[in-house]
């Protein structure tokens, strides 16, 4: 599935990064089981963890993982190896 395109706002964000306070990328790491499962149960993690989704908006190495993460637990157990 490709990529959609992003907006020239979401473009300017990812330049320019959160301007809110943020995690690290290490406390990033270890609140992102969390907030995957959160997200996963259907819950506002963003509400519930604001920190976090301002991180995950201005890094695109966390944002990786995240997606990963969401990928990997959303997969049908028959498709891993």
């Amino acid at each position: 599935m490709p990529d959609e395109p992003q907006s020239p706002q979401r473009m300017v964000q990812d330049l320019v990064g959160p301007t809110d306070p943020e995690l690290s990328c290490d406390e990033c790491f270890e609140l992102l089981d969390a907030y995957v499962e959160l997200e996963l149960a259907g819950a506002d993690a963003a509400a519930e963890m604001p920190l976090m989704r301002a991180h995950l908006r201005g890094c695109s190495a966390c944002r990786d993982d995240h997606d990963s993460l969401v990928a990997l637990l959303r997969a049908d157990p028959q498709d891993l190896p």
